[in-house]
Formats: C-alpha cells, structure tokens, sequence
C-alpha cells in the first residue's frame, strides 16, 4: 500500500486526486490531505440547501462537492482529512464496512494516548463528541472502494456554524445532512494543536499498521489530477449543477418594504424566477425574466438586476 501525504491545500485537488487514485489506478493506496477553508457536500445533496453560499463567499469559504454519499463537512488547515483507496476482492457483498477503514485510525490514535468509541453511524468520538465524519464510495466497474475522512484537530469550528446556517427554504430530493456536536482533539489535548507535528506521529503510528510505503504523487499523476480538477471539480457544473432540482423561497426587506422570492433550479440552470411584495404583485419583472434558462451564480443576478434598486444593496447577491 502507499502512503502519500498530499502537497496541496486546494480543496479541488485533493478531491479530484481522491477520484484519480479510485478510478485510474489498481494499486491499494492512503492518503493524507488538508485544505483551506472549504464547504465540502456529499454527491447527492443540493448544495445551497446545505450551505449559506453569501457567508461562505465573505468568509473565503470555498464549496465544493465529492464522489461519495452522506453529508456537509467544513474543512480548514486544522482538520486532516485521510482516505483509502482499495481493491475489495472478487465480490461487492458487504462493501460498504466503516469499521474495516476507522480501526487502524483509531488504534494509531490510541497510540498517541487518544481513546476513541464509535457512534451509531460509525462516526469516531471522544467523550461522547464527534471528531471524526466518514463517507465511502464504490466503484462497482472495477470492485474498488474509496472510504474517507475527516479528523478534527484544531479547526475553527465557529466557522461551521456560519457556513451551514441557511436562509430560506428549500424543497428537493436531495440527501440532508445529519448534524452532530463536534469537537476539536486539541481541546483534549493540546499538544495536537501543531498540525505539522500531529500529522507526523499519525503517519509514524499508520505505517507499520496499513504496512504501508511512503510514497508521492509522480509527475505524470499531477498532471492527471489537475486536469481532473479543471475539467469537474472545480466547475459550477458539478458543484452547483449537480445538485437535484429543487424548489426555492424567501423574503428580504428593501426600504422598509418586504419581498417574497421563489425560484425553481434545475441542473444549475433558473427554470422559474419571481419576486413579488406584500400586496402580490410581481416585481423587477424584465429583471426576473432575465435569470430564466441562466446558470445559478451571482454573475447571473448582478447581470440581471445591473438596472434596478437591488444593485445598490447586497440582496442580489443572497439569492441563493
């Protein structure tokens, strides 16, 4: 098995190395990988149902989608995110084995001095607080899985709660996120407070538990994963549009006056768009006709309402 240690920070990288290493390579790999401050969703949720997308654009919070199932995570340099990439033999019965992946992570915790139980949903606790979320996903073709991660050590978690506020509501289809208290590992034990350092006694601890090699991403890899980060990752297609048509609405108040938005998205693109006041009646009609067909961003809406009251307030910006 090798054993890599990422050397990128971007959040679109790193999951599109998790993709690269799953779908294009036959080899048993583990992975270890940090990223700036980012919004991750699971493949099947509507994203904005899950994030406050304007807070998460004031607060140089990145969104971003994986391959695999389950719910919202929050990412900073604090948290460590780990992910295995295997063969699972000639049969998929009984693929989807939480425990299987968590167990040498929590005895090489263990070996810190760091206990750890399971929840229900074979999450990892400490004292009852969850620090550490899972998904995996199954790449039935080739009998392969990828099961990965997160470990909060020292990240800012009052973020989490401003990125995952969302206004409005939402009607969809779309898996919703199971919210659990967190915990930082540092708040335990302060000696995990230094990443850098925590990283190496994990990867100390990891390696003679996977039997695993030291290794890094080759040249021609690099290459493959970039373009992979390019090509869908780091694309509105799949970040936004890739969210299930869903159903959306609020209000907002202009000069003392209060607005009832609704708004239908369809595989990223305004299928249905209205404002109206109190009294019912439609406003900024032409404006509202211009976000038809277009894909949800906030280019779209500053394009649209360039000539109206709302381009003078951040409204036209929270729209989603």
């Amino acid at each position: 098995m090798r054993f890599i240690v990422s050397p990128s920070t971007d959040v679109y990288y790193n999951l599109a190395a998790e993709s690269h290493f799953l779908h294009h390579t036959a080899e048993n790999l583990f992975l270890f990988w940090r990223s700036e401050k980012a919004v991750v969703c699971g493949k099947h949720q509507n994203l904005c149902a899950e994030i406050n997308y304007a807070a998460c654009r004031q607060l140089g919070i990145e969104a971003a989608r994986r391959v695999s199932g389950g719910g919202t995570v929050y990412h900073d340099l604090g948290n460590l995110n780990f992910a295995f990439i295997q063969d699972l033999g000639t049969t998929l019965d009984k693929a989807v084995n939480y425990k299987r992946f968590l167990e040498p992570i929590r005895q090489a915790l263990a070996a810190m001095g760091i206990e750890s139980t399971y929840s229900e949903r074979d999450d990892l606790l400490h004292k009852g607080l969850k620090f550490s979320g899972n998904a995996q996903h199954i790449f039935q073709q080739q009998k392969r899985v990828l099961h990965h991660g997160t470990l909060l050590f020292n990240a800012k978690i009052h973020h989490l709660g401003q990125a995952l506020k969302t206004d409005g509501t939402y009607r969809d289809k779309g898996v919703k996120s199971n919210r659990s208290a967190v915990t930082n590992l540092s708040d335990h034990f302060p000696q995990l407070a230094n990443m850098d350092q925590t990283i190496t006694a994990l990867t100390q601890s990891l390696i003679p538990l996977l039997m695993a090699v030291p290794s890094n991403i080759t040249p021609q890899e690099n290459k493959a994963i970039i373009a992979l980060r390019n090509q869908k990752f780091h694309t509105d297609e799949w970040i936004l549009g890739y969210s299930p048509t869903y159903e959306h609405s609020r209000s907002f108040t202009l000069e003392n006056q209060t607005y009832h938005l609704t708004m239908v998205v369809t595989k990223g693109q305004i299928t249905q768009f209205e404002i109206r006041n109190e009294a019912h009646q439609i406003q900024w009609q032409e404006a509202c006709e211009r976000v038809l067909n277009q894909p949800i961003s906030h280019q779209t809406f500053e394009r649209a309402f360039a000539e109206t009251p709302l381009a003078l307030t951040q409204h036209h910006l929270n729209f989603f």
